[in-house]
């Protein structure tokens, strides 16, 4: 089966959705399926070493990089630098504090006016304006002979509107075409999306014969929301990316904790888990990036994000893994299809209304994998306590149904 998968970033990418991407295509590998990868190019600073490349598949790599790019790097470049005077002067201890707020006041003035200038002359609200470059380049795409399958990934939900166009200027040859999408566009959890981008997902959706999402609740609200699309839409869970893995015996009067991921406050509430470490003086690590003010203590350490190879390090160093639901939404943070992979014990902290709780836990209770609490200090402190005394027991080896292969399996009904 000749495949082309499309996804509008680049493989090599440092982010949880790109392990997942890289998962989809060793699971199509994994099927017999020859595979023509197409992307974006890599942007600065973005590629990661530790993520796969695939021998076996064909990379066609367009250029996502534009002018506007360039220039926006350029003028942050600037802000971002100070002159060794301004650094002086700031650490200066004389200097009044009246004088060095009045300065970032001024630079702050610049800045937004020169983004208000920048937002204007590159239209910055339409719809695809991140991935415009690459759609540009990439409808230059030609299929050399026809493809059995069609498989675009969001997101970006780029990926799609860019199989949509080859379509429409026979670029490549209509095909079973199936759209995953890990996310929904308009309904999505961050919000401030215009009804334009609405009508724009229901246009993609129509175009699709097959429409993925890999969290039950999120397909049931999309159902609800696209109801003429509602007979095509399916789940699929997230494939993981299997790691190397240390199996080292658990000390369990020093047992560590590990929470590997972004917490920002609008979509993860990380704050009863952090409460309850250091109320019961519980060794924890907490990667990732966040714009909450969780202070490092004697027994609770706390990084932003780092690259994979040092995320796998420490991870396996790690003996307790801690997954966080959404505040609301439904959606399922990748983390936890990733951490199914290892051989550790998983605290799944659920969150939600009472309806997504009750979904979430029906849903992963079948696996018997995961330890299950809510949201809250004491029911986080008594889950802590219990696994430090060894009470609770759940099956510590990799969920299969998550494997690369058995996911597309069941995705492309081999």
């Amino acid at each position: 089966m000749r495949v082309l998968y499309v996804v509008g970033t680049n493989l090599s990418r440092n982010t949880s959705a790109n392990i997942s991407h890289n998962a989809y295509v060793q699971g199509l590998l994994e099927n017999g399926c020859k595979v023509d990868i197409l992307m974006s190019s890599a942007s600065w600073g973005e590629k990661d070493d530790a993520l796969p490349t695939w021998k076996e598949a064909q990379y066609f790599t367009y250029n996502s990089v534009s002018n506007a790019d360039r220039l926006k790097k350029y003028f942050k470049a600037i802000f971002d630098k100070q002159s060794p005077a301004h650094r002086t002067s700031v650490m200066n201890e004389q200097q009044p504090k009246e004088k060095i707020a009045q300065k970032k006041s001024i630079k702050k003035i610049i800045r937004t006016l020169l983004k208000r200038i920048f937002d204007f002359t590159f239209n910055t609200s339409q719809l695809y304006n991140l991935e415009r470059t690459w759609l540009q380049n990439a409808k230059h795409f030609k299929e050399s002979s026809p493809y059995d399958l069609i498989v675009s990934n969001s997101s970006p939900a780029a990926s799609h509107k860019l199989v949509s166009d080859l379509i429409s200027k026979k670029r490549i040859s209509k095909a079973r075409w199936i759209q995953i999408w890990e996310d929904p566009w308009f309904f999505d959890l961050y919000g401030g999306h215009t009804e334009e981008v609405k009508k724009e997902e229901h246009r993609l959706l129509q175009a699709a014969q097959e429409v993925y999402y890999v969290s039950t609740l999120t397909l049931h609200y999309q159902k609800n929301h696209f109801p003429d699309c509602a007979d095509k839409m399916k789940h699929i869970p997230l494939p993981y990316l299997k790691l190397e893995e240390n199996h080292n015996n658990v000390n369990k009067e020093n047992i560590q904790f590990g929470y590997f991921g972004d917490y920002y406050a609008h979509t993860r509430n990380l704050q009863p888990f952090y409460n309850a470490a250091v109320a019961s003086d519980t060794k924890a690590l907490i990667i990732g990036d966040s714009d909450l003010n969780l202070k490092p203590t004697k027994s609770v350490s706390i990084e932003g994000r780092i690259t994979l190879d040092k995320l796998n390090v420490l991870q396996n160093q790690t003996d307790v893994l801690v997954h966080l639901c959404n505040v609301r939404g439904g959606q399922i943070p990748g983390k936890i299809y990733h951490y199914s992979a290892t051989t550790k014990p998983i605290l799944f902290i659920l969150d939600g209304t009472t309806e997504e709780i009750a979904r979430i836990k029906e849903y992963f209770s079948q696996f018997n994998r995961y330890i299950f609490c809510e949201n809250r200090k004491d029911d986080i402190l008594q889950k802590i306590d219990d696994i430090k005394k060894g009470v609770i027991q759940s099956e510590e080896k990799p969920v299969l149904a998550f494997s690369p292969k058995q996911v597309v399996k069941e995705l492309i009904k081999i």
